[in-house]
């Protein structure tokens, strides 16, 4: 997904033929944010698999021992944080002994916090420019340092490696709806609560993610290879994916199947797919570590917010501007 818009322009994939299925009916079928990173000119050149949301995940008994209760989960930043802090133990020196939140997957609470608070694009293509060294991004970096460094809701310091949540050395944990799956064969005993990620103003949002199919252009039937893809991508092939892999489905009429909302964790799961904006990124290793480096600059290297995301918006922008063709 996140090579998607370079690919596209790259003349390397081909663009899926209208006799297998049309621009007008992939638009119609499929849930937009799982597409639109393959649209290029009124053509898709790819679509997608392994779809995720991010959601929040509670220890239900960590969660009731803070004083609060699974059904009524954080629905704003502003709980989200009050409820971290609450649920974060410290001894005597101030060394953590139970995390509010679980930032092992920071790459997921950065950006989950970036696509929430920035109203449109958070990578403009076309300009080739990130748009999160504005405002609404330094806020969201802002809301960072409230809780790694003001706050201590967590450190890199604590259980460094480990898997916290699951451990039950953390209360609140961001992460794919895949994660259930893991959580059954990993952590049986660990009961948990899935609920929506909290949102700036309470209002559901979040950010998707997925893999893409695509044909190259050097294959020798490329009709007979997006054929292939249109039935991996279609209900068939995604009602394995689902009910297999604890995947979401990216077909609008799948999004309300009985057989795929066994319980509320999954019915939370579900709606997350409607709310969700798909990340924008141009490329992805040199991204996430341009990301990773502004992260561990506010959190571990104790330099502004201003200074660290300016810094890491340039390096950006320097990517996607040799990405972009």
């Amino acid at each position: 997904m996140s090579m998607g818009q370079q690919m596209a322009r790259s003349g390397m994939i081909v663009p899926v033929p209208a006799d297998v299925i049309t621009t007008e009916q992939i638009d119609n079928d499929y849930v937009s944010w799982t597409v639109s990173q393959f649209k290029y000119k009124n053509q898709y050149y790819g679509l997608p698999t392994d779809v995720q949301t991010l959601v929040l995940f509670i220890n239900n008994k960590l969660y009731r021992e803070a004083g609060f209760e699974p059904a009524n989960p954080p629905r704003t930043w502003a709980e989200f944080h009050a409820q971290a802090v609450a649920c974060t133990k410290k001894d005597a020196s101030g060394r953590l002994l139970q995390a509010g939140l679980d930032t092992r997957y920071k790459w997921a609470v950065y950006q989950l916090f970036m696509y929430q608070n920035i109203k449109g694009n958070v990578v403009d293509v076309e300009a080739k420019k990130v748009r999160y060294d504005g405002s609404e991004g330094m806020a969201a970096w802002q809301f960072v340092y409230d809780l790694m460094v003001k706050d201590k809701v967590d450190s890199p310091e604590f259980l460094t490696g480990q898997k916290k949540f699951e451990q039950g050395k953390a209360v609140f944990y961001i992460n794919h709806p895949v994660t259930r799956g893991r959580l059954v064969r990993e952590c049986p005993d660990i009961e948990y609560t899935i609920a929506p990620v909290p949102s700036p103003d309470g209002k559901p949002s979040t950010v998707g993610h997925h893999w893409g199919y695509v044909t190259s252009k050097s294959s020798r039937n490329q009709k007979l290879a997006w054929e292939w893809i249109r039935f991996l991508t279609g209900s068939e092939g995604q009602m394995t994916w689902c009910q297999e892999a604890g995947d979401l489905p990216s077909l609008k009429a799948m999004a309300d199947l009985p057989e795929l909302i066994p319980d509320l964790d999954s019915k939370i799961c579900m709606e997350s797919l409607l709310y969700a904006r798909p990340c924008q990124q141009v490329t992805r290793t040199e991204v996430d570590a341009v990301h990773a480096t502004i992260w561990d600059s506010i959190v571990l290297g104790k330099a502004t917010v201003e200074k660290a995301v300016k810094e890491g918006a340039a390096k950006e922008n320097e990517i996607i501007a040799r990405a972009i063709k």
